[in-house]
């Protein structure tokens, strides 16, 4: 049996003072390519943490991640997206973070997401990842 937890002084102690751009992308094929579009740019004030490395190797789950971190936020300020499977019944909305000019894409981050009274998500970069540009 878990307890719920009251993180609302600590999220006051740090005021989330990072402040990162967050989008999500949604795709279809089109003339038999896969094209992305992306929605809701958005800024997201969060506490970021790195992941170490013996964490990085559980969280990536077989991935061929580089780097990550996990984003921290009050329940309510904002919902982000991650989709594990595609079929025609799941919405295929996908949310990335841009921080320090490279994409990560998010996940979930089980072992906060009950009974916190914040949100926690996995942000993952892959190794293949590129810097992104400024559009």
């Amino acid at each position: 049996m878990s307890l719920p937890f009251d993180f609302s002084d600590t999220f006051e102690a740090f005021e989330c003072p990072e402040a990162i751009e967050v989008y999500e992308k949604t795709g279809q094929y089109v003339d038999g390519y896969w094209k992305q579009k992306k929605l809701n740019r958005r800024k997201l004030n969060c506490i970021l943490l790195n992941v170490d490395e013996m964490k990085l190797q559980i969280v990536a789950e077989g991935r061929n991640v580089d780097a990550a971190y996990c984003i921290m936020f009050p329940d309510g300020v904002d919902k982000l997206f991650y989709t594990y499977q595609q079929n025609g019944k799941v919405q295929s909305k996908q949310s990335y973070a841009l921080i320090d000019g490279w994409e990560y894409m998010i996940v979930n981050n089980p072992e906060t997401l009950k009974n916190a009274g914040f949100r926690s998500y996995y942000a993952l970069r892959f190794k293949e990842a590129e810097e992104v540009q400024d559009e």
